[in-house]
């Protein structure tokens, strides 16, 4: 194994049972560049792939800084749903785009059985995005769209004030995944909103961002218009 990496014993909130996780040593990954959408290059080690832990003995997948933040409810519906259909396997060791991939899609399916909020949903959508893009794989778009969708039903049904996911973000990301989709007069109309917004104000990396992408949308509608 990469010696920039190495193994974390890890107790599984819904089994209980022990199992290795790999982990990424400290100031190891360097940042190369950062798409518009957040999406970040290294410049080896991509320390995205190992974002989700997966038990090796029941399935329960997870982002690994919410990996322990599962109610008694939600475990007992992974072990009568997921569990009895899981095959023991070992998700440590070094992984490559596609296995990192296949993490990330567990965690969706454990989500979607525990009918998560769309924020979290939205966390691993986008990460899958990332991932097919790193790949230059068109089943990003796919995940791009499933992402907006859940993006956009959290800025509605949700209270974005108590995780990392704030109301600002969540509307610049509706824009941003918009304009990379295509839809540029929507994208257009969600970053006039945060430019207009007084929330935005408190946020002024995420509306200096919003203010650029906003010039490239109408760069493209001028463009769009003359063809």
């Amino acid at each position: 194994m990469d010696e920039r990496l190495y193994n974390k014993t890890i107790k599984c909130p819904v089994c209980g049972n022990s199992f290795d996780a790999t982990k990424i040593k400290a100031k190891t990954a360097k940042v190369v560049s950062r798409d518009s959408d957040f999406c970040v290059y290294y410049e080896d080690i991509n320390p995205i792939f190992y974002d989700v832990y997966v038990c090796e003995f029941c399935g329960y997948a997870s982002l690994a800084d919410k990996f322990d933040d599962i109610s008694e409810r939600d475990r007992a519906i992974l072990r009568d749903q997921l569990a009895p259909k899981w095959t023991k396997r070992s998700f440590a060791g070094e992984r490559t785009a596609d296995s990192a991939i296949e993490a990330f899609k567990l965690a969706l399916y454990n989500l979607q059985i525990r009918k998560a909020k769309d924020s979290e949903l939205s966390k691993v959508c986008i990460r899958i995005a990332w991932l097919y893009r790193l790949k230059n794989d068109p089943r990003e778009n796919d995940f791009l769209k499933f992402a907006l969708r859940c993006y956009s039903e959290a800025y509605q049904r949700e209270d974005l004030t108590s995780d990392k996911l704030d109301e600002t973000t969540c509307m610049y990301m509706i824009a941003e995944l918009n304009r990379r989709l295509g839809n540029i007069a929507e994208a257009a109309r969600w970053f006039s909103r945060i430019m207009s917004s007084p929330e935005a104000r408190k946020n002024a990396v995420i509306l200096e961002k919003a203010r650029e992408q906003y010039q490239l949308v109408k760069d493209a509608s001028k463009e769009h218009g003359s063809a």
